[in-house]
């Protein structure tokens, strides 16, 4: 048995005595993780042409990365277990068309490093990062980032277009990930839940509503343009389904098949179809 499947196996026998322990040993665990994802190979030219600052956020000083001239900007939020230079191919293409890419390495990842953040810490680096560079002409979100950046934008952050790729919709999903490898039980599941609850939240038991990207969607004015694929084996295509409905006749969503979870990063009929919505075309029917 390795080390995660005993880890998991410990954390479902201790919730049933001590589920309080069990919860916060969990969470300590969710917490770190895993280690942070290179710049790969084919991003680094990207990367290097990144004016490189910080942002202090609570415990952390946060990589925040911005190429261009300033003008336009756009913000890039990446997801779990990934880095700003993710959206490499991305970069490339919106400075080709005058663009300026915005971005950061959220805390527990890239370069930020640390443990990982909430979606509260997302929206004060969010928050600031608008100080710096003023309004987005677009917000581009992937996975957990799609989540944060939706709930940033109901938060009063001003964007004129927002993409949403192989988007989270329910934040419980934050924790599924990590429940499902360590093979947690509903007991243990509940267990890390409360512990989570209590240490960001006050105890607050609605944040599993309230901060998933359904909550008010309808609230959002901007058109919406989300692209999923049909196989994603980590956010399956139903959330963005869940997604488009919440948010109603301003989204769009695009469902392509073989890109998986990632793929649509070097996908060039997705490449096209993003750049083409933030410029200001509609969203395509399908």
């Amino acid at each position: 048995m390795n080390t995660i499947a005993l880890t998991g196996t410990a954390l479902n026998a201790l919730a049933l005595p001590a589920p309080a322990l069990a919860g916060e040993l969990a969470r300590r665990l969710w917490v770190r993780g895993g280690p942070a994802r290179p710049v790969a190979d084919q991003d680094r030219d990207v990367h290097a042409l990144a004016r490189v600052e910080t942002l202090h956020v609570g415990e952390w000083e946060v990589a925040t990365y911005a190429w261009g001239d300033g003008a336009r900007p756009v913000l890039l939020a990446h997801g779990w277990r990934s880095r700003a230079s993710w959206f490499a191919p991305l970069v490339r293409r919106l400075l080709d068309l005058g663009y300026s890419p915005v971005s950061w390495d959220a805390p527990g990842h890239g370069a930020t490093g640390g443990r990982s953040g909430t979606v509260l810490d997302a929206l004060e680096i969010i928050g600031l990062l608008q100080s710096r560079h003023g309004r987005f002409n677009a917000v581009v979100g992937h996975s957990l980032g799609a989540l944060f950046s939706v709930h940033a934008l109901r938060e009063g952050i001003d964007a004129d277009r927002l993409v949403l790729l192989s988007s989270v919709a329910d934040f419980e999903t934050v924790i599924a990930g990590f429940a499902a490898e360590l093979r947690l039980r509903p007991r243990a599941v509940a267990a890390l839940r409360t512990a989570i609850e209590r240490r960001y939240f006050g105890g607050d038991t609605t944040v599993w509503t309230r901060f998933s990207a359904t909550h008010d969607a309808h609230t959002l004015t901007l058109p919406v343009l989300l692209l999923h694929d049909r196989e994603d084996p980590m956010i399956p295509h139903a959330q963005s389904r869940r997604l488009l409905a919440a948010i109603g006749e301003r989204a769009r969503l695009v469902t392509t098949s073989g890109l998986r979870h990632n793929g649509i990063r070097t996908d060039a009929d997705s490449l096209d179809r993003i750049t083409a919505f933030v410029q200001g075309a509609p969203a395509p029917l399908s």
